[in-house]
């Protein structure tokens, strides 16, 4: 009977194995250190405050809409829907800004535009509808 070999231990990883003897022979450009493991940089994740900054965004496209409503005259049905999510997101931007210490300005600018932006709502439809009753009566 033959004694079969045990086969050969292959590392795949470029990094020379803690139990090999000449561990600087089989990786040339390793430091004396590169048996402990590579070392990698931490990944640096950016915070952000997400729903602030939607809130803010959607006040500033609420008053792009307003004003293309003067020249194209149909976006203005748009409004109450951005105003609406935007103030949504806007508390809920602020709520979290006061947990992380993020975003609290963006939060306060799309508030701001967004409650501007629904009153304004309301104060035209008010106008549109005293306007409407005054002709409605002058017609009768």
């Amino acid at each position: 009977m033959a004694v079969e070999d045990s086969p050969e231990t292959v590392v795949l990883s470029g990094t020379p194995s803690a139990e090999s003897d000449n561990s600087q022979e089989s990786n040339p450009y390793a430091s004396p250190s590169a048996g402990a493991g590579a070392y990698q940089q931490p990944m640096m994740v950016q915070l952000s405050n997400d729903n602030a900054t939607f809130s803010m965004w959607l006040g500033i496209t609420t008053w792009v809409l307003w004003f293309l409503g003067f020249i194209v005259g149909c976006t203005v049905c748009l409004t109450p829907l951005t105003s609406i999510a935007g103030i949504v997101l806007g508390h809920m931007g602020f709520k979290a800004s006061k947990e992380m210490n993020l975003g609290r300005n963006e939060a306060i600018a799309g508030l701001v535009m967004n409650y501007l932006s629904l009153l304004l709502l309301v104060g035209a439809v008010v106008f549109g509808a005293a306007l409407l009753g005054g002709v409605g009566s002058w017609l009768s």
